[in-house]
């Protein structure tokens, strides 16, 4: 995301799966993503996230530029002068920014193409939020003992909120009341609150607004779930760990914040008291209530005593992520016994 590295210097590394990459704001202002591995002996040579002019590996100080360039190889005495040039760069692999998203593609060219064939349809919704002037708020990480999918399959619809969510996020939203649509390769929801109630007492003529009583989603399959709630951004994340069995979930939340100084600073800071305060509210629900089921269903599907689940017609969502998932591995697993399309 690009509130992530907003500065030139800024940068953050991000696990997909088995391998580190490293994010980076370049001295033109331009994303950059690089291999996070020293070119000597595959050291990292960054960790978190962060800001720096440069880049010092730990096991033996070469010094790596914003660009990906050597700056230095200390105390080397031209030990490695005839070394091919491959080894003067970092590993840099493709990266888009875009609508304040950025992609990376491990292998292979053509990426802003393949993106656009992703999301275009998303692309002018999701601009809108004005991602790009949001400001970083903070980040939970954990694993768990199941399916990646299973953890994603959770935000895909609200007939669950109302029995599993009863105490906490149930009297806010109607349960069971979600619409849903494909924008391209993506999943695009749209869920009400109560307080939608407030814009149906309005003249008819002055009703209109969606946004501020509405959680909208965009699930990306296979992995991403990007969240416009009321009044900021929720970035989540699912890879596997291992194998099918166990995920890596992480969130992060944006928030736009106002201008600081000329003596607003009051407001400043009730705006980022009350942004860390969602960030522990949303891990909270998810992890107590959310992250059990997860785990559950997966241990119940693990055993193999159940031979197939159901997705009903009130969950569309679930079946268009599903069958977007399919499309991408190929499978014919998904059987469906009505026609959706």
């Amino acid at each position: 995301m690009t509130p992530h590295i907003p500065q030139a210097g800024d940068y953050l590394t991000h696990e997909v799966v088995d391998t580190s990459l490293l994010l980076v704001r370049d001295r033109e202002g331009v994303a950059r993503a690089y291999i996070n591995a020293c070119r000597h002996r595959g050291a990292r040579i960054a960790e978190g996230r962060g800001s720096k002019a440069s880049f010092s590996c730990p096991f033996h100080a070469w010094n790596w530029g914003l660009d990906g360039k050597i700056v230095g190889r200390p105390n080397s005495h031209d030990g490695f002068a005839a070394a091919d040039k491959r080894y003067d760069q970092l590993a840099e692999v493709s990266c888009y920014e875009t609508a304040g998203l950025i992609f990376v593609l491990l292998e292979g060219d053509g990426i802003e193409g393949k993106v656009n064939a992703m999301i275009s349809e998303a692309l002018p919704d999701i601009e809108n939020y004005n991602i790009a002037e949001t400001k970083y708020i903070d980040s939970r990480t954990t694993e768990l003992a199941c399916n990646y999918k299973f953890f994603l399959d959770g935000f895909a619809e609200t007939y669950h909120i109302a029995p599993l969510h009863k105490n906490t996020i149930s009297p806010y939203y109607y349960s069971n009341s979600t619409l849903a649509e494909r924008m391209s390769e993506v999943v695009h929801l749209v869920s009400p609150r109560k307080t939608i109630e407030k814009e149906f007492e309005k003249e008819a003529d002055q009703q209109g607004q969606v946004l501020p009583y509405c959680t909208t989603e965009y699930l990306i399959a296979p992995n991403v779930l990007l969240t416009h709630q009321v009044d900021h951004i929720q970035f989540w994340t699912a890879y596997p760990v291992g194998g099918a069995n166990r995920c890596r979930i992480e969130l992060n939340v944006f928030w736009p914040m106002p201008p600081k100084g000329d003596g607003l600073e009051d407001a400043y800071e009730d705006a980022e008291r009350k942004a860390n305060l969602n960030v522990d509210l949303v891990w909270q629900v998810t992890t107590d209530e959310d992250f059990p089921q997860s785990v559950a269903i997966h241990r119940n599907l693990l055993s193999g005593a159940l031979p197939e689940i159901v997705f009903g017609r009130n969950e569309p969502a679930l079946i268009y992520y599903h069958q977007n998932i399919a499309k991408l591995i190929g499978s014919d697993q998904l059987i469906p016994l009505v026609d959706m399309s």
